[in-house]
C-alpha cells in the first residue's frame, strides 16, 4: 500500500509546488507592473513638480536689509493692523476653528491653501487644481523664500487665494488679500504682487517720474481700466463705479480723461453699448499715465491692488476712492497726506479735482508723500517684514488657543 501510494503523493506534491511557483511569478509580475507604473507616476510629479520650482517666481531680498529691519523697531501701524485683526479671536486661534474653515466646499469654493510649517518645514493642503495656479505657487515661493532667510514659528494656518470677498465668506481665521473693514474674522496678507515684490513696477515708475517732473504733468484726473466690479447687463452696467467714472468724462472731458480699455463680466451686448457711447479706448501705458497731476482709483472686484501701488509710487497726486475694502497697509495712510479722498459714488470728484487745481502746492506735497511712503514701507524687505511679524503673532494665537 506504501508502494503503491508513493507515485500519488509525489504527483500531488509536483502539482502543488507547480501552482504555488505559478502564483509567486504571477505575484512577481504584478508587483513589477505596479513598481513600474508607480515609478512612472513618481516620475511625471517629479518633472512637473520640478518644472513648477524652474519657473516659479518670487520676491527677491536685500539679505542685509531684511536683517536690518527685523532688529529695528517696526512701523507702527503695521503691528496695530496686525493686533486689530487678531483681536478677533481673544481667547486664541484653535486647530478646530482652522479644521472648520478648511472643510467641505469652502475649499474649494474661496480658493483656500492651507500651510503647516514645523521646525522650519512646510507642507501644503489644497485642492488640486492650484498645483498649477500662479498664485498659489508664487504665494509658496515667497514663504519658503522667507523661511530661508529667517527661522519662521511653528504654525498652521489658512490662506485664500480669491481676489476679495462681499461680505463674511464664514473661514474663520483664514488670511486674505483684501477684505471688508467690518469683517473682523478676516486677516490680512500683503496680496501676491506685493509678496513677489512689484519688481519690474519699481524699474518703471521712477524712471517715468524722472520724465514727468510735476510742473510738467498735465492739471487733470486721468484713468483707464477694465469693467469690473460686478457682472454688467444691458439693464445695470451703468451702477458700476467706474461706469459712473467714464460717464462723468464724457459730460466733463476738461477735468478727467477716462475710458475702458477692456470690457468684462457682462452681457454680450454690453461692449458694443459701450463702444457706441464712446466709453472704450486703447490701452495706456502706465508710465503715459504719470503725464497727469492727478490719477483716480476705483476699485473692481475689490481692492486695487498693484495699481494702487504704483498710482503712489507715481508723483503725481491719488484721488482714492474711499470704499470699505482694505488692503494690508491702509491703515498706514491718511487723506490729504498720502491721498486725495473721493466718495464711494464719486459724487464729489469733481469738486476733489477742483481742489487739487486750486492748491498745487498742497496736491503736490501730496504726491511727493505718497512716493514717499510707497518706498519706504512697500518694498519688498518691508513686505516680508510684515508677513514675519504676522506668524509671529498669529503663532502666540496658536499657543493661546492651546492653553484655552
Amino acid at each position: 500500500m506504501r508502494l503503491g501510494g508513493t507515485p500519488e503523493i509525489s504527483l500531488r506534491t509536483k502539482v502543488l509546488k507547480f501552482v504555488m511557483l505559478l502564483r509567486m511569478k504571477v505575484f512577481s509580475s504584478l508587483c513589477f507592473c505596479l513598481f513600474v507604473a508607480a515609478s512612472v507616476v513618481a516620475i511625471h510629479f517629479y518633472s512637473e513638480a520640478k518644472h513648477l520650482q524652474k519657473n516659479l517666481k518670487t520676491i527677491e531680498l536685500d539679505p542685509v536689509v531684511l536683517q536690518r529691519k527685523l532688529q529695528e523697531e517696526p512701523p507702527a501701524w503695521m503691528l496695530e493692523q496686525i493686533r486689530s485683526d487678531l483681536s478677533a479671536y481673544p481667547s486664541g486661534i484653535t486647530k478646530a476653528m482652522i479644521d472648520e474653515g478648511f472643510s467641505g466646499k469652502r475649499i474649494e469654493d474661496f480658493n483656500l491653501v492651507r500651510f503647516t510649517i514645523k521646525e522650519g518645514h512646510i507642507t501644503v493642503a489644497h485642492d488640486e487644481k492650484n498645483l498649477s495656479s500662479r498664485h498659489f505657487r508664487e504665494l509658496l515661493g515667497c514663504i519658503s523664500k522667507l523661511n530661508q532667510h529667517v527661522r519662521l514659528p511653528d504654525v498652521d494656518f489658512v490662506v485664500s487665494l480669491e481676489d476679495g470677498f462681499e461680505g463674511n465668506p464664514g473661514i474663520g481665521p483664514a488670511f486674505v488679500f483684501a477684505k471688508r473693514a467690518d469683517v473682523a474674522s478676516l486677516i490680512l496678507i500683503p496680496d501676491i504682487k506685493a509678496l513677489v515684490g512689484y519688481s519690474k513696477l519699481r524699474e518703471m515708475i521712477p524712471e517715468a517720474n524722472d520724465k514727468h517732473p510735476w510742473e510738467t504733468k498735465i492739471a487733470k484726473s486721468f484713468w483707464r481700466g477694465s469693467t469690473t466690479g460686478g457682472y454688467s447687463t444691458l439693464a445695470d452696467w451703468d451702477r458700476l463705479a467706474r461706469a459712473q467714472l467714464v460717464l462723468l468724462s464724457l459730460a466733463h472731458p476738461e477735468a478727467v480723461d477716462a475710458r475702458f480699455h477692456h470690457v468684462a463680466q457682462c452681457d454680450p451686448e454690453v461692449p458694443l453699448l459701450m463702444k457706441a457711447k464712446g466709453m472704450v479706448s486703447k490701452s495706456v501705458s502706465r508710465p503715459d499715465h504719470l503725464k497727469y497731476k492727478y490719477l483716480v482709483d476705483v476699485d473692481g472686484n475689490s481692492c486695487s491692488y498693484e495699481r494702487y501701488f504704483w498710482l503712489l509710487l507715481s508723483n503725481s497726486v491719488v484721488l482714492k476712492q474711499v470704499t470699505p475694502n482694505i488692503q494690508w497697509y491702509y491703515r498706514a495712510l491718511e487723506p490729504y497726506k498720502h491721498y486725495i479722498p473721493v466718495k464711494e459714488d464719486l459724487s464729489d470728484l469733481l469738486e476733489q479735482i477742483e481742489w487739487a487745481k486750486n492748491h498745487d502746492m498742497e496736491a503736490k506735497l501730496i504726491a511727493e508723500e505718497s512716493t514717499q511712503f510707497a518706498q519706504n514701507n512697500l518694498g519688498p524687505e518691508d513686505t516680508a517684514l510684515y508677513l514675519y511679524l504676522l506668524l509671529q503673532e498669529y503663532a502666540k494665537k496658536g499657543e493661546e488657543g492651546k492653553g484655552g
